[in-house]
């Protein structure tokens, strides 16, 4: 939506920056910006995990790291609300002074989705072999573009009602838009949840629950430009 709009902005005024250019831009020329903020809901929940092992022989982690990512994945399959996708996979050595004493193999697991319980279980489920590496919740791209939309049509209106005041308030009979730009913020700071349970449990014990807490993102959208005072 926000590209479409940008787009036919651009046609609308290519045409009143011509014509202006052709009777002049060099006075009466003022820039203004507004824009336009909301906060929206958190509505899609990513974690991120790891699998670590360390041993003696590099030669016997693969084996160690893919069973138990083979693990995790099979639970993960069994939960459709949930989406995995395996990450980065690293071999280092460990080091006493300057000698090699071992070896550490990790690999990541990022698992993500709407259904916050379902994730949540999910994850309570793979720290029995997996670590937390992070928690943090985002608005879907749905969400995110809807909002976008709404906004992008209160910060033109917004706009527009500056540059009207800015023409009154200057003494001009009205204004020419010479030109306009409409954008939105980056992606919003990832929130990251408190109370996330990163304990190592023995065999027989019963994985904590795990806290969530979504909160929200704030999405701007803005606009600048340029005006000719008539």
């Amino acid at each position: 939506m926000t590209r479409k709009l940008m787009l036919v902005f651009s046609l609308l005024f290519a045409h009143g920056v011509m014509a202006a250019g052709a009777n002049g831009l060099d006075y009466n020329l003022v820039r203004l910006d507004a824009s336009a903020t909301v906060e929206v809901k958190n509505d899609q929940m990513r974690v991120d995990l790891a699998v670590e092992h360390n041993a003696r022989d590099a030669g016997t982690l693969p084996d160690l790291v893919n069973t138990d990512m083979r693990w995790a994945l099979d639970a993960a399959a069994k939960r459709p609300a949930v989406r995995a996708q395996t990450g980065e996979y690293s071999t280092q050595p460990e080091y006493a002074s300057t000698r090699i004493v071992g070896w550490r193999a990790v690999q990541e697991l990022r698992i993500e989705g709407e259904d916050f319980a379902a994730v949540s279980a999910l994850v309570t489920e793979l720290q029995q072999k997996l670590q937390v590496r992070s928690m943090s919740f985002v608005p879907t791209r749905a969400t995110r573009q809807k909002a976008e939309a709404d906004l992008t049509r209160e910060a033109l209106k917004a706009f527009a009602e500056r540059a009207k005041l800015i023409a009154e308030s200057m003494g001009a009979k009205g204004y020419e838009v010479v030109d306009v730009n409409v954008g939105s913020a980056p992606e919003p700071v990832l929130y990251r949840t408190r109370g996330v349970n990163m304990m190592a449990m023995s065999a027989d014990a019963a994985p904590a629950p795990v806290a969530v807490e979504s909160g929200t993102a704030s999405i701007t959208v803005s606009v600048n430009g340029q005006i000719q005072l008539r």
